[in-house]
This record gives C-alpha cells, structure tokens and sequence, in this order.
C-alpha cells in the first residue's frame, strides 16, 4: 500500500478535550504528521483513533501549518454524525448499507467519546491515492456531504477539521478496501439524480460545478474520468506535485498492487479531474462542447458473440456460472459500453441471474452504464479485474482481445523476458556447448543462443581446450567458414579448411566452369572431382591444380577441418567417424535444407518420362503426374537412381534426377495459382543426409518444434541458453505489414525512410529485389560490415506458400493443402496482432520460423548486445527486446 499520512495527536482521551486542552490539540497536531506504511501500522491507527481517544486531521499541510490555504494533502475522508437534528436522525446501519449501495465501502467507523446507545459516531473513508488539489479534496468532502446530508456540513466546508477520537469501534474493513474519485463523482450523480429526478438533477450537478470548480463535459456530467491508460490524456497537465491549483486538467496516477477494491488488487490506473479555468458563480465551462454524431459504437453488436468465446469472465457472468464482484462487473461493463447492444446486453444478464445480483440496483447500473457512455469511458485493461490475467492469453482489454487493431501490437499477460549479465550468458552457452561434447551417444545437440553473444568462441574455447581430439566445424557460407578459420587460427587453434570451387569460379574458365554446373545441377556431384582430374591431365589449370592438391593435403591431414554445411551433408558416416566433435554453425534446416529445392515443369518431366529407359524412374513420373491432376501434395517411395558417366556436356541431365528419385516429398505449384510461375512445376527438397554420428548444431534462430519435426527418427536434446539485455536500442514500427507487395504499391517508400533516419544505401537490410545496399533478406549471415552503427531493416520478409508447405511435408505435418493464408489475431514474443499466416498451427510454426530467423539475422547486423546503436526495424511481425514505436507518419 503506499503511504498514507494524516495530522495526528500522540496524546490520548479518555473525554472529549475541553479548553485549554482542545486549544493545545489545535496549535499542535498540524506539526505532527503521522505516516501510515503497511496494513499493520493502519490497524492500529484506527484503534489508536476508535478506542485510545487519539484526535486526528484528515489532511497535512505545510510548514505545519493547519490551514485550508496551507493543505498539502488528503487521502482518509471522514463524516461526522452527531444527531442533533432529529430530521436527520440515522443509524450507522443505515449509513453502512448506503454506502455499499452507492460503492463508497467505509474503512472504520467509531462512537465519539460523547456518544450514547452509538447516537454519535465518525465514518471513514479511504481514498485509493492521496488527494493533493485542495479544489478536487473539498469537491470530495462535498460530494460525499450531499450523498450523506445527515452529517455535519463542518465535515465537508472545512478541510483543515480535526476529529476527537472515540471510545469504541464500530466497524471495521479488514480488507481495506477503497474508494476512488471516479466512483464519488459519477454516484454524486445517481444521487442527485434520485433526489431531483430526471428533469432537474442536471441543474443541481451545474451549480455544483459552479460552487467547486469541477468542470461540465458536453452531456453535463462532471467531468472525471478514469483510465488504464495515461496516452488516453494527452495534451493535459499533470497534478503539479505541491499540489499547485492548475487552471485546466489534473491527472492522478494509482500504481499499488496490495490496495483493494471489492476484493480486487488495483493495476496502475489514472484519474482525471477537468477543471474550470473559473470559478465564478455565474460561469460553468462545459469542455468538448462540440458534439461529435456517429452512427454506431466503435464496435459492432456481433463483436458481443466473439467475447463470450473468447472470455472466461464474460461467459460466467452471462452463463451464472458463479457471482462476480463489482469490481468484475464494473471491469466488463466499461467494455461492453463500446459495442452496439452492450449496454442492453449487460442489463439484461444481471437482470437474468436474480440468484446473484439484487433488482434494487437494476436502475443504478442503468444510470451507470449511461453515464460511463456518455463520458466516453474507456475499456478498462484485463489486468485490472480480471481473476483469469495470469493464464488467459489476453490484450490489453476484453475488446482488443477479441479485435485489436491492424498495425497495433498489444502486449499480452504474463508474457516476461528474463535477461542476465553477458558474461553470464557467455559463460552459459559455453557450458552447454561443452555438455554436448561430453555427452555420449550419437544423438543431435541444438543449443540455441542469442547473436553475437559469443557462439562461435564458445567452440573454438572447446577446441583449443582438446588439442587431441578432432573437430569438424561446418559453417553455411565460404565467407563464415574463412572467418571462423582466421579467428581459429588467431587463437592459436591448428586447422585446415575446406577448399571451393565457387571461390576461384572467375579463375577457371568457362567451359569448364560450365560443365561442372551441368554436373551439380545433375545432381552428378561425384563426377566433378574425376572431370577435373581428366581436365587437369589435358591442360594445366593452376587453381584447379591447386584445389586438387589442397583437396589432396586434407585427406591425409588428421587435425580439425572447417567447412561448410553442404561439404558437410555430402559426407559419408565413415568419414564423419573420424572425428571426435562435429559442430554446426547456424541452422542447417533453414540455411541448407530449404533452400536446396529441385523443380521441373510438369512439360519437361513428361518429356522425361518419354525419353527414359529406367522402368523405376518411369513408374515414379507416371505416380507423380497422375497424383498432380487432383493433388498438390504429393508422397512417393524413393530408389537411389544409377546413371552413366559421359565427357559429352551435351547429354548430360539438366535435372537432379538422383535426387529426384531420392526424394519422397513433392508439391505442384500451379501457374493459375501464382501470378509470376508460367508453367505448372513440382518441387521438392533435395534430401539432405545426416549420418548416424553425434551433431551438436549452435543457433540463435533454431526452433525447438521445427527441429525435432525434423529430427523426427533422432532424438534431440534442445537448450535455449540464457539471454543478456541489448546494450543498443531495436525500434520496430508496426503500422504497415512492409511486405513486398507492401512495399510495391507505396512507390519510394524506403527512399523516404532512409532519408527521414538520415541512413546512406550500406546501412539498408531490406529485399534483394529493392537494388538498395550490399546486404538483403537471405546473404546475412556473418557480415560484421555493419557492426556498431545505426542501421534500418524494411520489410517482412514471406517466402512463397508452397515451401512452408514443402517444409511441412518434410516434417511429417498434418495440414489442408488447400489452406490460404489469410489475416488473422496471432500471439507471439509476448504480443498480440493481426498477422496474415496460416491457422493450421504446424504450418504457422514453419512460417514464423522462418520470418523470425530472417529479421533476427538482419537486425544481428549491428550487434546490439555489444553496441550502443540503434537498428530501425519496419515489420509488423514483432521482435523479442523490440521497442514499438506506433502512430509513425510514413507521409
């Protein structure tokens, strides 16, 4: 609770004080603040207050001062009941009962020291935070003087009152509830309303305005509001915190989680109290006074189905499934008031469910309910009374959890990022790498650990610490393998790598170069080697000498190789036995398998089927063209496929029929289908071997589910390393999708960002087809280019349907081939969007896979974690540690 703090008298009576004693008390108890810090401390306040005798001032103020003009603040508002009007004469029973009628739950009340049979006695109430607007203080004492006419008028015309204390208690809340500005102002108004009628109530809230200061809004109403949401009251001035009267908008801030109301914790909430710039008798601002017409509420009367699906709370309250609080109650109307029908809708389940809730209160949740319309009262966020925050799935509130908003990204519950120092971090991927490595058996290692955290000096650490054992390290590119090679070699580490063709391509001539892709494209991989070596005989080529010979030196070198992930899955398990350790570097599935895809057009595969003399290779094209009439995913045996060696370039295969026939898994992508494919085409993955041998792969972007979908006849231990906190900023913008189409029909849009970010072409990560920068979606990996520097990533990088599809079927999952992707609410890194994706959840998985590991590559660029920059990421698909940034004014 935070604390409370009252003026206070530390001497004690047994009498009501006369003079000179009452005089002392007076002069006194403005000096004397006593300060309130745990329900305890309360406790024993209001026995101190009921039963010792102790006298007490509401208010504190300045320089110790106890003068209205001297108030500071005010949080306990008390009612005095002596009696002595036998007009007014009422019970504490009967003041008890009208305050839960009215919502104002009182804290204590007690008999005053002159009381007999309880005829006099004190009512306290205990506001959620600490008044400090003299103006909003006496506008609360008054309000609650007219809901309660039978007090002493002293108690609400004098905030600077002190109040003898008492010989017994008459009650007390346990539970400590509250009341709240909002509830005081808006049950002022019932109250009046009940007093005076429809007619006229309106004129008595206008004279109280005038006699307070609390400004009208357009529908008359006093205008205080509450919200969960401090944005919602931008443009105002915030309470000045010596409690300084502002002519205009006060805003109170409410952040304690152990203060209740009707039994519920508070969230952070805030409070605003217009006021007018004048307090002249003659004058009542009404603020807002142009009214605005619309035609329906912001959301429409279906929206109401979708919340009873999608509500745990709401359906108990329309099923009666149980009684809900007021707190709940108040939590789902102020949510239903936004819907056409809500209103109706709510008044007509509580008048239904008899067995839970009074008719004596049909008329003020009526009233309520209009009032909260009226006053545009915003849905209050799930977290401020829902029992179910913590294992519900929600946004901020009932109605963006059924419809947030396109563009908008909405944090959900109970969704927390954990961060560690980073040299905890560092320490723990090492450990785990190195738990791998000791590990017996021959099963698959994925340890997954955030960029640039230290992954590959984890290994090489590994390395150096086993002098004796070999190591082959397999990297996706040339570039990271020679970079991994230097920083091996700069460690002092002995090892080789593997030499490659594509790296000296310019060097060899073109006829030869020529053939050795027909080979490759043939799927004649083991042919290139014997070609060259023939080729070598005729002619001296000296890097092709040269890479035979460093081909040559590695076969009989016995120390730790480097090389890359396609070396790596054209080695035999013979080979890979020799070796002690074999380590993966990034995530072979998404930056090797995937992308090795083979097709044809189903023209050149029926022409194919005519021209082969292998029966097994015939009766699989004829399976397969029969299938792709009526299917689109297509499973087929595999054969390993025997082909004859020739010189001729001519009559080599322009098509991988090897892996053709090794394939099981195919899909029919069809030109009516797809704007940019000419012809009908089957695709499939080349299927990539690994071997019965231990593979211990390190990642930032590897998914536990995808890899073991894969791995699906292996098992494999996955561990996601601890994370450290970036030390530079990632800013994401998520208004528009900056898809590719996106991006299309906004012409110069990313011009317009690079100008606007002041960022030149090399500081660009956006698609390849856009021609801007050095770098794009899928050649990330490995560039340290842009390290330290501010950078800006555009776009949301989709691949086509058909390889999440394609990937699917590798992976053995069930979905619709038919099913689109369409938009759709998602829930992912701890936020809530529209996304358009899959609803298949398999298929979604694959999707977010790989659209998460493409932007986590690209934004990696930087080295936030090390780097005190800033990556400016354009996506609607949101980021971990991401900062969003919304409303931004792409014109």
């Amino acid at each position: 609770m935070n604390t409370i703090k009252v003026s206070y008298d530390k001497n004690s009576f047994l009498s009501k004080p006369e003079q000179p004693d009452a005089a002392r008390v007076s002069k006194r108890i403005g000096k004397s603040v006593k300060e309130i810090q745990s329900a305890a401390e309360l406790e024993e306040f209001i026995s101190d207050v009921s039963q010792d005798g102790h006298t007490f001032c509401p208010a504190t103020f300045k320089d110790g001062k106890r003068k209205k003009d001297h108030f500071e603040q005010q949080q306990i508002f008390a009612l005095d009941f002596d009696n002595k009007d036998p007009d007014k004469k009422i019970s504490f029973a009967e003041i008890k009962e009208r305050a839960d009628f009215y919502e104002l739950p009182v804290l204590f009340a007690y008999d005053t020291l002159s009381s007999k049979n309880h005829d006099k006695f004190r009512v306290m109430f205990l506001n959620d935070i600490p008044v400090t607007d003299r103006r909003t203080t006496e506008a609360m004492q008054k309000a609650m003087g007219i809901i309660f006419p039978e007090a002493d008028p002293s108690c609400y015309n004098d905030i600077s009152k002190m109040y003898f204390g008492g010989k017994e208690v008459l009650y007390c809340n346990h539970e400590i509830s509250v009341i709240n500005m909002e509830s005081v102002f808006r049950n002022l108004s019932y109250c009046l309303k009940e007093k005076y009628k429809a007619n006229h109530y309106k004129e008595h809230l206008a004279e109280f305005s005038r006699e307070t200061g609390i400004a009208l809004n357009q529908n008359g109403f006093l205008d205080v509001t509450v919200s969960d949401d401090p944005t919602e009251y931008s443009g105002v001035t915030c309470n000045d915190e010596n409690g300084k009267i502002s002519p205009c908008s006060i805003i109170y801030s409410l952040n304690q989680s152990n203060i209740k109301a009707d039994g519920e914790n508070f969230p952070k909430r805030f409070y605003r109290i217009r006021l007018n710039e004048c307090t002249s008798k003659r004058s009542v601002v009404r603020t807002d006074s142009r009214k605005v017409l619309k035609n329906h509420d912001p959301y429409r009367s279906k929206t109401i189905i979708e919340i009873s699906r999608k509500c745990k709370l709401f359906r108990e309250f329309e099923n009666g499934g149980k009684k809900l609080s007021h707190g709940e109650l108040y939590g789902i109307a102020t949510n239903l008031i936004q819907v056409d029908t809500g209103l109706e809708k709510f008044l007509k389940i509580r008048l239904g469910k008899t067995e839970f809730y009074d008719t004596e209160k049909t008329d003020k949740w009526r009233h309520d309910l209009k009032y909260m319309k009226q006053n545009g009262y915003k849905p209050q966020h799930c977290d401020g009374f829902c029992p179910y925050k913590e294992t519900c799935m929600h946004g901020k509130n009932i109605l963006t959890t059924v419809y947030p908003k396109k563009g908008t990204m909405e944090k959900t519950s109970g969704y927390q990022e954990a961060y560690y120092p980073l040299e905890e971090v560092q320490e723990d991927t090492y450990h785990a790498i190195h738990e791998a490595f000791q590990a017996s058996g021959r099963d698959i290692w994925i340890i997954k650990s955030m960029t640039s955290v230290g992954k590959t000096t984890s290994y090489l650490k590994l390395m150096r610490e086993n002098p004796m054992d070999r190591f082959l390290i397999a990297a996706p590119t040339n570039l990271l393998k020679d970079e991994i090679y230097t920083k091996a070699g700069k460690m002092g580490i002995e090892a080789r790598k593997t030499p490659s063709l594509e790296q000296i391509r310019d060097e060899i001539p073109d006829s030869i170069w020529k053939h050795i892709e027909k080979l490759y494209k043939g799927g004649q991989y083991s042919q290139v080697h014997p070609y060259i070596y023939e080729t070598l005989k005729k002619k001296s080529i000296p890097c092709l000498l040269e890479y035979m010979e460093e081909r040559e030196a590695l076969k009989n070198w016995n120390g730790s190789v480097i090389t890359t992930h396609r070396y790596l899955l054209n080695m035999d398990e013979k080979r890979l036995r020799d070796y002690d350790a074999v380590i993966i570097d990034e995530d072979i599935i998404f930056k090797s398998v995937l992308p090795n895809q083979g097709e044809i057009t189903v023209s050149k595969l029926e022409k194919l089927l005519m021209e082969t003399t292998d029966r097994r290779l015939a009766k699989k094209i004829k399976r397969l063209l029969q299938s792709a009439e009526t299917q689109s995913c297509i499973e087929l045996g595999s054969f390993e496929w025997g082909y004859e060696e020739t010189d001729d370039s001519d009559k080599l295969p322009v098509f991988d029929i090897p892996s053709f026939c090794l394939a099981e898994q195919f899909y029919v992508r069809r030109k009516s289908e797809e704007a940019n494919l000419k012809k009908d085409t089957i695709t499939f993955l080349k299927p990539a071997s690994f071997e019965n041998v231990k593979y211990i792969m390190v990642s930032a972007t590897a998914d536990k589910n995808i890899c073991r979908n894969y791995f699906n006849d292996r098992k494999v231990h996955f561990y996601e390393c601890k994370r450290a906190e970036y030390r530079g900023k990632l800013r994401q913008y998520p208004d528009k999708s900056m898809s590719r189409t996106c991006i299309g029909s906004h012409s110069g849009i990313i011009q317009k960002l690079m100008e606007q970010f002041h960022m030149d072409e090399k500081k660009v990560i956006t698609f390849k087809k856009e021609n801007i920068g050095t770098l794009h979606f899928g050649n990330t990996e490995g560039s340290n280019t842009l390290e330290g520097q501010d950078i800006l990533v555009v776009g949301t990088p989709y691949h086509a349907e058909f390889l999440y599809k394609l990937a699917a079927l590798e992976m053995g999952v069930d979905f619709d081939e038919k099913e689109k992707m369409k938009p759709q609410i998602v829930a992912h890194n701890g936020y809530r969007f529209w996304f358009t994706t899959f609803e298949n959840e398999g298929l979604r998985d694959i999707h977010f896979w790989m659209l998460e590991s493409e932007l986590e590559q690209a934004v990696g660029r930087a080295r936030l974690l090390r780097n005190a920059c800033e990556v400016h990421l354009f996506s609607n698909f949101p980021l971990r540690q991401s900062g969003m940034v919304s409303g931004f004014a792409y014109d």
